[in-house]
């Protein structure tokens, strides 16, 4: 520090046209180069200077058309200065502003200075430089420029007043103004500084101040070409994206209120349902956490001194600061400015640019904080200076480590309150993804009912058309056949040719005979599996009644009885032996199956009795008659009867065919006849009547006919078949 000889010294050798800094052109150097990391802080120690002048308007203006040589003007109206007021303050680099007599008390709590090097900033900007300033309407304006580059590093570099004209690019507002002060640094090198970095310095002088809390008004103008309008708006505090989870705030400004309201944003969430839903900003005040009291602290001679403390001021945490998800026009970051800090101010000034740089905390936590408090101790002009001369940051202190302590619950809060919402939002995501899910299942499951449905009714469409075309088929066959039958019987009724027209002696190919048998048989066989199955899997259900089992006897009795009469005559069959109908002379078959398979059997004679030659041409399955006949037969012989007489009559639209024979007959004891057809009953004393029930059955089910038996016999047995052609 200058001894109060080495100032006196320096003070003889001002002069009206001359005033000498009181360090070294060496030191201004060091001190002006050393104390800033860009144009824009430096700007607003400029703009600093103004307002602590008790400036109403400071206006920036920034020609940077030709980025080399760039031209910078800060004007303000503030209270300005005279010879005195250069030569006793503004050379003096270390003067303390609130130290100055002059100032009234309550002037001296809102000066932002107190190390008195914020001067420095034009050095830093500039080598050349000019000050305009005036003190009142009465006064002129007093014109002064430093030139440094004509120094050598022990010269004092000096101000030198200025009679000539200098060219203000704004001297319509300088003009305006009364009393101010207007600096003006030319070939300012802004080469490193593009467009986003100068948009961004309006972002810087908005954080450099409390704007808020300012009883005035910072504008700046941004040039980048010559032909560009100077056009100057007012700077204003923005938070970007307006996204905040939670908020702490002991303010009563407006401006943060503003921040008090719904909120919309993209995090956490690919659904828009989700991500957008408006969510009511938590928000914590005075009364949640303790915020101010009062603490004793040493001083710079070592005493302790009492002194009031309160934190003052908003802190909030983001719910993104991604620019992709969280699209903001008022978002910018780059080098020289991020919007996510905790900034502390002291009196309404910037102190620290991002708190979190002191504060030991994960870096994850404060890339989401962002907030602007007050904490006044921290430069309290009774306790010792430790903000360091870069401006950025405070020495270690029981200062720091009490807003340390105050800050702690209210951000552990926040991040509290973040993680909450944001499980909320996961189980959001959860509980739509599994809905989702539903839909999609739902929607499959449908698809593939119809799919399936569609498969089954094309299915059942290609079988009603097979079964249409075969029908016809069949239909076409039947219509030739009978056509081809109806010619052959028109030729000679009577004739030997009718003879063995259903069956043959032999077949030349014995394969194929005994493939038309196995046919047969393997179709009936089946048919006894699956209802053996299904009566098995009812016995094991419980559910075999005895009802069950007469008609499992049945069924198999009858498939027995087809198979039977297969076996007997398909050897000597014309026909096809598949269960399929023929349309032919039904009293011709009878005959040939008479004459060619029954007279094989030596126990019985038959008689075919026919009136007369009339043919009877029905549909009917041939195996069915073989049937009928067969069990005819077999019961006549297990009868004792010798003779069988099969009577057959025609009266062109109902035939009638009589079984008579001469065997023990029926039980005396039966007295009602149309029992003997049940299955299980017969009409001798050892008889079962299956035999009868599949005749009727055949009669009944197939050949829509009739049939009864002529009880008021004593000897022997009648049966009587009557149906009609169809």
């Amino acid at each position: 520090m200058m001894t109060d000889m080495e100032k006196k010294d320096i003070n003889n050798r001002n002069t009206d046209n001359a005033i000498y800094f009181n360090f070294s052109y060496a030191a201004l150097k060091l001190l002006g180069k050393n104390l800033y990391s860009n144009a824009a802080n430096a700007i607003s120690e400029l703009v600093a200077n103004g307002l602590d002048a008790k400036a109403k308007n400071v206006y920036v203006y920034i020609d940077m058309s030709d980025k080399e040589h760039s031209i910078i003007e800060i004007i303000d109206d503030g209270m300005g200065m005279d010879y005195e007021d250069l030569a006793r303050k503004y050379v003096w680099i270390g003067r303390n502003k609130r130290n100055d007599a002059d100032l009234l008390e309550d002037d001296k709590k809102n000066v932002m200075g107190r190390k008195g090097i914020g001067k420095l900033a034009a050095l830093y900007l500039s080598n050349n430089y000019f000050i305009l300033t005036k003190k009142d309407s009465a006064n002129k304006v007093n014109k002064w420029q430093i030139n440094l580059s004509k120094y050598d590093d022990s010269d004092f570099p000096k101000l030198d007043r200025i009679n000539k004209q200098i060219v203000i690019e704004n001297n319509d507002i300088w003009g305006k103004m009364q009393h101010g002060t207007a600096i003006v640094l030319n070939n300012v090198d802004l080469r490193r500084n593009g467009a986003k970095r100068i948009e961004a310095l309006k972002r810087v002088f908005a954080d450099f101040y409390l704007i808020d809390e300012l009883a005035s008004s910072i504008y700046v103008s941004v040039k980048t070409d010559k032909k560009q309008k100077t056009n100057f708006e007012k700077v204003e505090k923005f938070v970007a994206f307006e996204n905040l989870f939670a908020m702490y705030d002991n303010t009563n400004s407006e401006q943060y209120k503003k921040m008090r309201k719904s909120i919309a944003f993209s995090w956490a969430s690919k659904y828009p349902h989700i991500a957008n839903k408006e969510r009511e900003t938590i928000i914590f005040n005075k009364k949640d956490f303790n915020y101010k009291g009062k603490k004793k602290f040493k001083t710079e001679n070592g005493e302790m001194i009492e002194k009031e403390y309160e934190l003052v001021g908003w802190i909030g945490v983001h719910a993104t600061i991604d620019s992709k998800n969280a699209i903001d026009e008022k978002f910018i970051r780059n080098d020289i400015y991020k919007p996510n800090r905790l900034r502390v101010y002291v009196r309404n000034k910037l102190a620290v640019a991002d708190f979190f740089e002191m504060h030991p905390s994960t870096q994850a936590m404060s890339n989401y904080v962002e907030g602007d408090i007050t904490f006044n101790i921290l430069d309290d002009d009774d306790l010792p200076d430790i903000a360091t001369s870069s401006r950025q940051d405070f020495l270690d202190d029981e200062r720091v480590e009490l807003l340390i302590s105050i800050l702690d619950p209210i951000i552990n809060s926040l991040f509290k309150v973040r993680n909450e919402i944001g499980q909320k939002i996961r189980n959001e995501n959860i509980e739509y993804e599994n809905y989702i899910k539903e839909q999609e299942e739902n929607k499959r499951k449908k698809e593939e009912e119809a799919r399936q449905k569609a498969e089954e009714q094309a299915r059942k469409a290609k079988r009603e058309k097979n079964e249409a075309e075969e029908k016809q088929r069949k239909a076409e066959e039947e219509k030739k056949l009978a056509n081809s039958r109806a010619e052959k019987l028109s030729v000679n009724l009577g004739s030997e040719k009718k003879r063995n027209h259903f069956l043959v002696n032999s077949l030349d190919d014995d394969q194929i005979n005994f493939a038309k048998r196995l046919h047969m048989i393997r179709i009936n066989t089946s048919t006894i599996a699956k209802i053996v199955k299904n009566n098995v899997n009812k016995l094991n259900r419980g559910k075999f009644k005895e009802k069950d089992a007469w008609e499992l006897l049945k069924k198999i009795s009858y498939l027995s009885a087809r198979m039977q009469a297969v076996l007997e005559y398909s050897a000597m069959a014309k026909f096809n032996t598949k269960e399929e109908f023929i349309e032919d002379n039904l009293f011709d078959f009878i005959e040939e199956y008479c004459e060619n398979v029954l007279a094989q059997d030596e126990d019985i004679e038959i008689q075919i009795l026919r009136e007369d030659r009339k043919d009877f041409i029905i549909r009917f399955i041939p195996q069915d008659i073989a049937v009928i006949l067969d069990n005819v037969v077999s019961n006549s012989i297990k009868y004792n009867a010798t003779i069988l007489k099969i009577i057959l009559n025609n009266d062109e639209d109902f035939c009638t065919i009589d079984f008579i024979d001469n065997g023990d007959g029926l039980n005396p004891n039966i007295e009602d006849t149309s029992e003997l057809f049940e299955f299980g009953k017969g009409y001798t004393y050892t008889g079962t009547g299956v035999g009868l029930y599949h005749i009727k059955n055949i009669v009944e089910e197939e050949l829509k006919g009739t049939v009864d038996i002529k009880s008021e016999q004593t000897k022997g047995f009648t049966l009587h078949v009557r149906f009609k052609k169809i």
